[in-house]
């Protein structure tokens, strides 16, 4: 066999420039960092560069002599515990530190004995073998051609629509739900731990033990930003499915935003999740709610489960319509395959049921012109009530306890809806990124709204709502005689930026202003204007 290259683990006949990824051969592996070339297992791995580093340990590209194919080879080697010689294998544990690690090297074997038992689920790579040497521990984990998911999401032009995310991320979130039912959480969910297979599948990396997930513990906590659940920047919070759920659902909210939500001990004092205009208007509206309810800040407010999640995110009145009509088809086809013809008398069983069921109404038709005959007036009076009945009776059988019309909000105020907005309520409200300046709504008020007024929702539906910022000009108020802050604070107060300007005066005293550079009190200029306000230095001689 030709000779390796430890940057791509390909055959390059012994150049010292790989001519498939550019690895210089002469490289050295600084430490703690195993040497390139290292073997484990009595050679049956061979360690390349260094892909990666955390808090826990190292990975290599590796290549397995058994498999004859590359690998990734996760080496534990917690940091500000353990050491490594330059050109040294074995490991040497810092003095006073040993009982720590030896309960984190048994939470790293546990951990990945684990996952390595779900190896069938198809969003994880598989795990294919575990072993200790050197005074640490490795995995050694399947290597596969891919990109890093931002880099798809760049080249698909910043981001991507449900309908393109949809296959992406459903494999991945049934994955995570088997990971939870077997008590395992990943709690570094987030674009930087996802990459798109040759094959076009998502793969969910960067498994490290739970200790460098949450504040408070032992190493300083690795929280992804924007993809961090807030009990994850809290010492003593509680790590759980739903801590799993902020983290994937932050992370499909980049792929269809181009951008991750604010992070969540930021969003504490405002638990609202800004969505852009642009996105809200073309995302389907049960998808929408499926984020905010994913994104709750609030663990005890948010979406508990995967399980739950994927059931909020295939809710879409259209799924569920062919989902019922697919049951009704079925039952029909049930009750018809179970139906057996039989034959009386050298006629089929159908043909005996159909005479029978002329015959019923034949005797009903007969009894019931006789009746009629025989009242008259009693048939007109209830004939018209109980068509009546009829259709109540029919709308009421046709209409579905699960859905909603929804509400109109476009006109009220912002703040007033969201006051009146309870925990009983069947919607919930959220406010758009980017507000927009009316002619029509003053400040405050909501001019538009997403779904749109009578939509038929889902209950529980989020409703994007657009507020105004007011007019796009305003009246420039009086400010002659006031002092300094009060003026600045009247401008604010109309959406200008104040600037001033000193002038002497001698009518008007030292520190209060004069009036306006430009403008009369009155006057209009678009919102955000800088002003320019004269302030009195007093009488000029002075």
């Amino acid at each position: 066999m030709s000779q390796l290259c430890w940057g791509c683990m390909q055959e390059n006949n012994g150049e010292q420039i790989c001519p498939h990824c550019g690895f210089d051969r002469t490289s050295e592996q600084s430490a703690p960092f195993m040497p390139l070339g290292s073997t484990l297992q009595e050679s049956k791995y061979i360690v390349g560069k260094k892909l990666d580093n955390n808090a826990e340990g190292a990975k290599y590209i590796g290549y397995s002599n058994m498999m004859n194919s590359p690998v990734i080879i996760h080496e534990f080697m917690p940091a500000g515990i353990c050491g490594r010689a330059k050109g040294k294998k074995d490991v040497v544990v810092r003095s006073g530190f040993e009982d720590q690690y030896e309960k984190l090297n048994e939470s790293f074997l546990n951990y990945y004995r684990a996952i390595a038992r779900l190896r069938d689920l198809s969003a994880i790579g598989p795990i294919f073998d575990i072993f200790s040497e050197n005074g640490v521990s490795y995995t050694v984990e399947e290597y596969y051609d891919s990109i890093p998911f931002d880099e798809y999401i760049e080249r698909r032009g910043g981001n991507i629509d449900w309908n393109t995310a949809r296959p992406l991320f459903m494999p991945l979130l049934s994955s995570l739900g088997s990971l939870h039912a077997s008590h395992i959480g990943h709690y570094a969910i987030s674009p930087e731990n996802l990459v798109v297979t040759a094959s076009g599948k998502l793969r969910l990396t960067g498994f490290s033990i739970n200790e460098i997930h949450y504040t408070g513990g032992f190493f300083e906590p690795e929280l992804m930003p924007g993809c961090a659940a807030v009990e994850q920047y809290t010492e003593g919070g509680k790590l759980d499915e739903s801590t799993d759920v902020y983290g994937f659902t932050a992370t499909l909210f980049y792929a269809l935003t181009g951008r991750l939500p604010e992070n969540s001990n930021e969003r504490k004092s405002d638990g609202k999740l800004p969505i852009p205009t642009s996105v809200f208007k073309r995302l389907p509206p049960h998808v929408v709610t499926a984020l905010a309810g994913g994104l709750q800040v609030q663990q005890s407010k948010r979406i508990a489960t995967f399980e739950e999640l994927s059931t909020q995110l295939s809710s879409a009145p259209a799924v569920k319509a062919i989902r019922n009509e697919a049951n009704r088809n079925a039952i029909q086809g049930e009750a018809e395959s179970s139906y057996v013809s039989k034959k009386k008398d050298g006629i089929s069983g159908s043909v005996w049921a159909i005479l029978s069921v002329l015959l019923c109404m034949l005797i009903l038709i007969v009894a019931g012109i006789f009746w009629i005959n025989s009242n008259p007036e009693v048939f007109r009076n209830i004939l018209q009530p109980a068509e009546e009945v009829s259709e109540e009776v029919e709308e009421s059988s046709n209409a579905d306890p699960n859905m909603i019309s929804v509400p109109n909000l476009v006109g009220q105020k912002y703040d007033e809806v969201m006051a009146k907005q309870g925990t009983g309520t069947e919607y919930t409200i959220i406010k758009a990124n980017e507000e927009t300046f009316s002619n029509k709504y003053e400040e405050g008020v909501i001019v538009s709204q997403s779904p749109e007024e009578g939509v038929s929702a889902d209950k529980g539906v989020t409703i994007v709502v657009t507020v105004s910022k007011g007019l796009t000009e305003r009246e420039l108020p009086v400010i002659s005689g006031q002092s300094v802050e009060t003026a600045v604070k009247s401008l604010g107060d109309q959406g200008f930026i104040a600037t001033g300007n000193y002038v002497a005066s001698d009518t008007v005293e030292e520190g209060k202003v004069i009036g306006y550079e430009n403008y009369n009190a009155g006057d209009k200029a678009p919102y955000g204007s800088k002003i320019t306000i004269n302030i009195s230095t007093g009488p000029e001689n002075s």
